[in-house]
C-alpha cells in the first residue's frame, strides 16, 4: 500500500517533480541522515512565542485608543481592544492545547520504537531517509508516514485512557473559550464559574432550552443589593422552592421564557412571565434526551 501511494503523480520523478513536491528542498541528498531513535527521544519543539507581537499590537492599540481627540479610527481601536484580548487568551490555549497533544503522540512514537526489533528499526530508518532525501518532507512528516505501518493496535485500555484525556483537553479548552469570552473589564468568570456554565450549555442544548449565550447567567448579588436597599429580607423574595424575585431595575435585563444559571452553585431558572421571577427548575426531574 505504501508503495501504491509513492507511485501517484505527485510523487514520480524524472524532470522536474511538478505537483505537491515542486520546490520542495532536497537536503538528504548527499547521504545525510537523521537518527530517528534521537529524533523521537526529544520533545516537540515548543510553540514560538508572540508575547512581543502581542504587546506591540496592544500599545498600538492603547496608543490609538486613549487619545485625546475622536475620530472613527480611535473609537475601533477603543473598542478592539477588549475581543483582541481575548482572541489572545484563545489562540494561546489553543497553542496549548496542540503542544500538548504533539507530546503525548511523541511518547506514543517512542514506546512503538522501543518496542521494534533492530531490523524493524533499520527499515523504519531507511524509510524515513528515503522520503527525506527523495521527497523533501521533514523528519516530522516522513515520521508519521512511515511509522503506521510499524504500529500494532493500541491496547483497548490504552486506548480508553488516550480517548478520555483527549475528552478532557477538548473540554478544558472549551471552558478556558466561555472564560475569557465572558469575563471583562467590569466582570471576571473564574474557571469554576465557567465550568458551571459549559455544563449549562450542555443541558440546554440538550433540553431546547433558549438561553442568552453573551450572558447566560444571572447576577444574583446585584438582586440581593437591590432588594437589601429596597429594605425588603430575603424570604421576601426568595420563595421556599428557591425562585426569586427579580428587583425592579433588574427586571429588564432578563428576557421572558429564557433560561439563565447561577454561576456559583450550578442552579438553573427560567425567566417567568414579565420578566419579574427567576423560577428554579429541579434538575433531577427533567430526562436529558
Amino acid at each position: 500500500m505504501f508503495n501504491q501511494t509513492l507511485k501517484r503523480p505527485m510523487f514520480r520523478r524524472g524532470g522536474s517533480t511538478g505537483g505537491i513536491t515542486s520546490g520542495l528542498r532536497r537536503g538528504y541528498q548527499e547521504g545525510k541522515s537523521v537518527n530517528i531513535g534521537d529524533y523521537i527521544s526529544r520533545p516537540p519543539e515548543p510553540p514560538r512565542s508572540t508575547s512581543l507581537n502581542d504587546f506591540l499590537i496592544n500599545f498600538g492599540l492603547n496608543m490609538v485608543g486613549n487619545a485625546p481627540t475622536g475620530n472613527i479610527f480611535q473609537t475601533a481601536a477603543k473598542q478592539a481592544q477588549e475581543p483582541f484580548g481575548q482572541f489572545q487568551q484563545a489562540r494561546a490555549q489553543d497553542r496549548a492545547m496542540k503542544y500538548k497533544h504533539a507530546q503525548s503522540e511523541r511518547q506514543f512514537q517512542l514506546e512503538i520504537y522501543k518496542a521494534m526489533s533492530d531490523d524493524d528499526k533499520i527499515a523504519l530508518q531507511k524509510e524515513i531517509d528515503y522520503l527525506m532525501s527523495e521527497h523533501g518532507l521533514s523528519k516530522g512528516e516522513a515520521l508519521n508516514l512511515a511509522m503506521p505501518k510499524y504500529r500494532k493496535p493500541r491496547d483497548p485500555g490504552e486506548q480508553k485512557l488516550l480517548d478520555s484525556e483527549y475528552e478532557r483537553d477538548q473540554l478544558d479548552k472549551e471552558i478556558a473559550l466561555i472564560q475569557s469570552g465572558l469575563s471583562s473589564e467590569t466582570e471576571y468568570i473564574s474557571k469554576e464559574q465557567a465550568a458551571k456554565i459549559h455544563k449549562f450549555y450542555e443541558q440546554a442544548d440538550d433540553q431546547g432550552w433558549r438561553y442568552e449565550a453573551d450572558t447566560p447567567y444571572i447576577d444574583f448579588e446585584s438582586i440581593k443589593e437591590e432588594w437589601r436597599a429596597a429594605g425588603k429580607k430575603e424570604e421576601h423574595w426568595l420563595s421556599p422552592e428557591g425562585n426569586i424575585a427579580i428587583s425592579p431595575d433588574q427586571q429588564e435585563t432578563y428576557i421572558p421564557g429564557l433560561y439563565y444559571v447561577d454561576h456559583f452553585n450550578g442552579n438553573v431558572y427560567q425567566v417567568g412571565p414579565g420578566s419579574t421571577e427567576l423560577i428554579k427548575i429541579d434538575l433531577d426531574e427533567i430526562k436529558i434526551n
